[in-house]
C-alpha cells in the first residue's frame, strides 16, 4: 500500500474531518452511467456531490445512498489516499489501487454494497 500513516497522523485527519463535517457532511453515493449501466459507489462531502452531479447530469445518474458518514479510522484513510490520488503523489498505480481499497473499506464499514473490480461486472443492482 501506498499510504503510510501512524495512529498520530490517523487521529489529526479525523480532528481536521471532523472540523469539516460540521460544514459539509459527507455522503455516500451511487453513480449509474446511462450508456453502459455501469455502478459505482463514491464518497464525498454533500457540496461536491452536488457539483458531480450537476456535471455529469447529462451521462449518469447519481443518487445518495449514505447521507451523513461517520468520521472513522477508516474513512480518514479514504481522505488520505484520495488526497494521494488528486494530487497525483507517489506511485500512481499504488495510490489509486490504495483510494479503491480503501473506498470499498468505507462501503463495508457502512453497510454498503462494494464496488467490484475493475473488470468485473455489477450484478446486485
Amino acid at each position: 500500500m501506498a499510504i503510510n500513516i501512524d495512529q498520530d497522523q490517523l487521529e489529526a485527519i479525523r480532528e481536521r474531518m471532523d472540523e469539516a463535517n460540521q460544514r459539509a457532511h459527507f455522503v455516500i453515493f451511487k453513480s449509474v452511467e446511462r450508456a453502459t449501466g455501469k455502478v459505482l459507489r463514491l464518497i464525498t462531502d454533500i457540496e461536491s456531490f452536488r457539483t458531480i452531479r450537476d456535471q455529469h447530469q447529462d451521462d449518469s445518474d447519481m443518487t445518495i445512498i449514505q447521507d451523513i458518514v461517520p468520521i472513522t479510522a477508516t474513512l480518514a484513510r479514504w481522505a488520505v489516499a484520495e488526497n494521494m490520488a488528486a494530487q497525483q503523489q507517489g506511485d500512481s498505480a499504488a495510490v489509486l489501487a490504495d483510494l479503491e481499497h480503501y473506498t470499498n473499506a468505507v462501503l463495508q464499514e457502512n453497510h454498503q454494497t462494494i464496488n467490484p473490480p475493475e473488470d468485473a461486472t455489477d450484478s446486485d443492482d
